[in-house]
């Protein structure tokens, strides 16, 4: 049995050591999203629960219309 880890054999442990790293970046950016995610709505909660303690009401946004494209006025 040749030891030599040279062509395929090199190859293929390249290979498997790049693909475990992008699994391991793509796990490490879903604990981000989902820890955002998390974040996000506790501090949403959060608020929800301050302004009803304290008889305050959430005011909505009022409805905006798309403004159309500006347009230099004419020379």
């Amino acid at each position: 049995m040749n030891p030599d880890y040279s062509g395929a054999a090199a190859g293929l442990g390249i290979g498997f050591i790049v693909l475990f790293f992008v699994i391991y970046l793509a796990i490490i950016a879903v604990m981000l999203w989902v820890g955002y995610l998390i974040m996000r709505t506790a501090v949403k909660n959060g608020v929800k629960l301050a302004l009803q303690e304290t008889g305050q009401q959430l005011a909505p946004r009022p409805y905006s219309p798309p403004q159309p494209p500006y347009q230099p006025p004419y020379q």
